[in-house]
């Protein structure tokens, strides 16, 4: 299931520069990882702001859950965001059967 997520920098007054830069350069490696195992779909820093987007494919919300424990800057992060997203053909073809359930499609 993939999921769409905003976060968000929340250091200010909790660490210096310094230790925001190692945190953040073992976050980018911890990204890489999730992005070359097919985890992350996407990972982008917005310019200018201090956030950063990501479309994660998770089993589930759970384990989407469990993952954000995993993250180096997990202490430093708002999750402003979360959304679960679906694949918009799919919908395409709910709305050509008008929801019905499966079996009861919409006849030609």
């Amino acid at each position: 299931m993939l999921f769409f997520c905003q976060m968000r920098w929340n250091h200010e007054g909790r660490i210096s520069l310094d230790e925001l830069w190692e945190i953040e350069e073992e976050e980018t490696r911890h990204a890489q990882e999730t992005v070359d195992s097919g985890y992350c779909v996407g990972i982008w820093k917005v310019a200018g702001q201090k956030r950063v987007l990501a479309v994660v494919d998770a089993e589930s919300a759970d384990d989407l859950d469990r993952s954000v424990f995993q993250l180096p800057m997990r202490e430093y992060l708002e999750f402003e965001a979360i959304w679960p997203l679906r694949d918009y053909v799919s919908f395409a073809g709910d709305v050509e059967n008008r929801y019905r359930p499966v079996g009861q499609e919409k006849t030609p």
